[in-house]
Formats: structure tokens, sequence, C-alpha cells
């Protein structure tokens, strides 16, 4: 299969069209030039058919030696003889001249009487020769006779000289549009050249490097800068994954080493029932730490693949925060954290109660973890401007300004105070995050070190009559 290039597709259709226009131009200018040319001829030979009328008008008898005289002439203007004949008013033949072997230009009874009432009668026709003769046809006047003169038309002269020159005219101008269109197009591709080579040296160690824009506003320009952007969230793509990586392998790494060291401990000598119950213990608390971090990589990789398929329903939040506050009681009951729900209304949304648990356990689980003893927790759930809010507000730790704008980066962990707890694996805050925007909410956090913290989940809300209808 021919593979062709768009520097070639662009020659070839730059020439095509202009072969095409060029094709048009000269087959007009060629019917024109004919045109012309025959006209030229009818004038001419009508003023010669006057003149030979006029003489046969005068003297008859003396007509007869002028035709033969001037049947056998070879001008310039003509390069042929003259043929003459004339007829009767039946159209019927009276006297043609000795180079007239083939018969008269049979007329026809209306044609006839058209050109006795005046009108000039024209005709292009073929000798026994094969040359084709153009004939007039006149009255003479005072007389009921008509007058033929025909006349060779020797189109090889100037009408084929004419063709040759338009041919060879158009040859040449299609040889230069397929050059010039070689170069423009050369000439205009010359940045996508530029741009293919530069992109061919961006590997990924170097998604850094990007491609120069001119200052030229137009479409190439406008490709550039697109490939710009798509570099840039290829870049941000991999320093995320790379992150990702490092950071669930430094995860991964700390409770494997821990349950390493405890067997070898269990293994290094005999020791008693207690000891190897306290060794197992602690063995199963760090599976289900690292049980938790690969199940939050799992939910966290398919959601980054667009694979995690929510089932959505209409739900009323009202029982679900019930139940989480519920939970959030017998969690906090250990550490003397007293738990109160300020505000509960019925609130409806379209959404995974799944997810909705689950970013509300993670939520709350947060909220113990950072509480000292004896502190409080407020849950609240209301609407407002037609969406939904969950707040849950403590007054532990709290959170620093810097650490903020962070918390929800994957494995992100705050001060030092936050990090103390080494069961936190860094990713519920990002599963929270990916949880609320896949459902088209937000959340927000409001937190002063020291002083406590405030999450607020907002999602859009339905209205009762969707869910009756529903």
């Amino acid at each position: 299969m021919i593979s062709w290039t768009i520097r070639t597709k662009l020659s070839l259709w730059y020439t095509s069209i202009f072969g095409g226009m060029l094709f048009l131009f000269s087959l007009l200018t060629y019917v024109a030039f004919s045109h012309a040319n025959n006209k030229r001829i009818d004038v001419g030979l009508t003023e010669e058919a006057v003149g030979i009328a006029h003489h046969a008008q005068i003297n008859m008898n003396s007509f007869k030696e002028y035709v033969s005289q001037i049947s056998n002439e070879r001008d310039e203007e003509w390069a042929a003889g003259k043929y003459i004949a004339i007829l009767g008013p039946a159209g019927n033949l009276q006297f043609r001249s000795g180079n007239l072997t083939d018969a008269h230009l049979p007329l026809q009874r209306h044609q006839i009487k058209e050109i006795f009432s005046g009108k000039i009668y024209f005709k292009t026709v073929k000798n026994s020769k094969g040359r084709l003769l153009r004939i007039i046809t006149i009255p003479i006047k005072d007389t009921r006779q008509l007058i033929q003169i025909g006349i060779v038309i020797n189109k090889d002269t100037a009408l084929n000289i004419f063709l040759l020159i338009l041919t060879a005219l158009g040859f040449l101008a299609i040889v230069g549009s397929w050059l010039g269109g070689r170069f423009m197009a050369k000439k205009a591709l010359r940045p996508i050249d530029c741009m293919i080579k530069d992109l061919q040296k961006i590997e990924t160690e170097h998604l850094g490097k990007r491609l120069v824009i001119h200052p030229v506003k137009d479409e190439i320009s406008e490709l550039s800068g697109v490939i710009n952007e798509m570099l840039t969230r290829l870049e941000n793509s991999f320093s995320q994954v790379r992150q990702f990586t490092t950071d669930a392998s430094h995860e991964l790494r700390t409770p494997i080493a821990i349950m390493k060291a405890g067997i070898e401990v269990a293994l290094s000598s005999e020791r008693d029932i207690c000891s190897y119950q306290q060794i197992l213990a602690n063995t199963l608390e760090d599976l289900g730490r690292f049980s938790k971090i690969i199940e939050s990589l799992f939910i966290l990789a398919k959601a980054d693949a667009g694979q995690y398929e929510l089932q959505k329903k209409r739900m009323n939040l009202h029982p679900v925060v019930m139940d989480i506050a519920e939970q959030l009681k017998l969690i906090a009951e250990p550490k003397n954290i007293f738990v109160s729900m300020e505000k509960m209304e019925d609130a409806f949304i379209d959404g995974d109660e799944l997810l909705i648990r689950m970013m509300l356990l993670n939520l709350i689980d947060n909220a113990v973890k950072y509480t000292q003893a004896n502190g409080t927790i407020k849950l609240s759930l209301y609407k407002d401007n037609g969406c939904v809010k969950i707040s849950i507000r403590d007054n532990g730790i709290g959170i620093s300004q810097e650490d903020l704008p962070r918390i929800f980066d994957r494995f992100y962990r705050a001060c030092k105070v936050r990090t103390a707890n080494h069961t936190s694996s860094g990713l519920g805050l990002s599963i929270c995050q990916w949880i609320v925007k896949s459902h088209h909410g937000t959340i927000i956090v409001n937190s002063e070190l020291h002083k406590g913290s405030t999450f607020t989940v907002t999602l859009p809300t339905v209205s009762l009559s969707k869910i009756t209808k529903y």
C-alpha cells in the first residue's frame, strides 16, 4: 500500500485544483478564440460575397470569366481557392466554378424564402476530400437568383498554433504549480518537522521539556500549546505514579518488617505460650493494618482507572448518619470522648451507600484518633441552599495552616503530633475526597492547631418529588 506524506498530498491537491482551473480557463479561451476566428471568417466571407454578387448583377456574361479567374486565386487570407455557385429561385444549380467538383449546398424551401427576405445563411460542410468548407448564401439583387460562395477553413494554422501554445503554457504552469506546492508545503510543515524532532527527544525521564511555541497565532502554535498541556498532564501523572509507588512501598515495608522481626524473635528461642500469643497478636494487628492499606490502594487504583462502578440509588442520609453516630460512640467510649448530634434532618441524595458509609467512617475514625481523652465530637446533618451538608467537628489536636493544603494527598501525614499514631495509612482522607467528588460534592476542612478541626461534606440533594416518582 502506497504511503503518502502530508507534503505530497498537499502538493497533489494544490496541483490538481490549479490544473483543473487552468484546464477550464484554457477550454473557455480556446472556445472564445475559435468563435472569434469563425466570426472573422464570416465577416470576410460576407464582404467577398457581396462584391461577387454585385459583379454578377452588373454583367452576367463577364461574370463567368471573373469566376474562373478568382476561383483559383490563393491569397494569405484564405490560403485556398474560392468555390462559387449560382442557384435558381427553387435552389436548382445554374452555374458553378470549375474547382467546385462537389454538388452545391442543398437548401430547403423555407431557407430559400428566408434568404430572399434578407437573411444571410452560413453553413460549414465537408467536401469530398474531407476538408471543412464554410459556405455563405445570399440573394443577387434585382434577380431571383442566389449566390453561394465557399472557402476552405484552414484550421491547421491559427487554432492549432493557439492550442499548441495553450498546451505548452499549461504544462509549464502545472510543473511550476507542483514545484511551488512542494515548496509551500515544505515551508508550512517545517514547524511540524521541528515538533517531531523535539517530541522524539522527550522520554519518560525528561517529561519537563516543552515544545517551542512560535509567536505567530496559527494552527501550528495552537497544536504546540495543546501538546504542551498534554505533556504537563503526563508529567503530573508520572510524578503521581512514582510518588504513589514510593509511598506505597514505604507503607507496606513497615508492617512487613515488623511482622518479620516478630516471627524471627519467636523462632530464635523457645518461649512460653503467653509470649507466643503476644507475638501472634502483634502480627495480627500488623496484618490488619497491612490489609487495610492494600484495600485502600485497590480502591484508589480502580478509581484512578475509572473502573470503579458506583451503585447509586436514592437514599436518606439521616438513618445512615445516625447509625454511624452509634458506631462512633462505641469507638469513642474507651477514650471518654463525648459524642453529640447538634442537628439532624431528613436529607435525600443520589449516592452509593457503601461508599458514603466508608467516607463517614474514615472521617469519624480520624476525629477519634486525634481527639484527646475527655474531648467532644459533634455531628450535624442539615440542608442548606439546595444541598445536603454533613459536619463532623472535634476539639482535638487540630491541623497547622501549613499542612491544611496537603491533608488530602495520598500517604501525607501532618505534623509529628498527628503522625505519632502509626496505625494511620495516610490514605483515608484521599479516599474520602474521591468519594465526595464522585458524588459531585465538595469536602472542606477548617482547623486550628491545638483547638480542633471541622470537616464539612456538601452533597447535591434530591427533591421529594423525584423520590416519589422514583
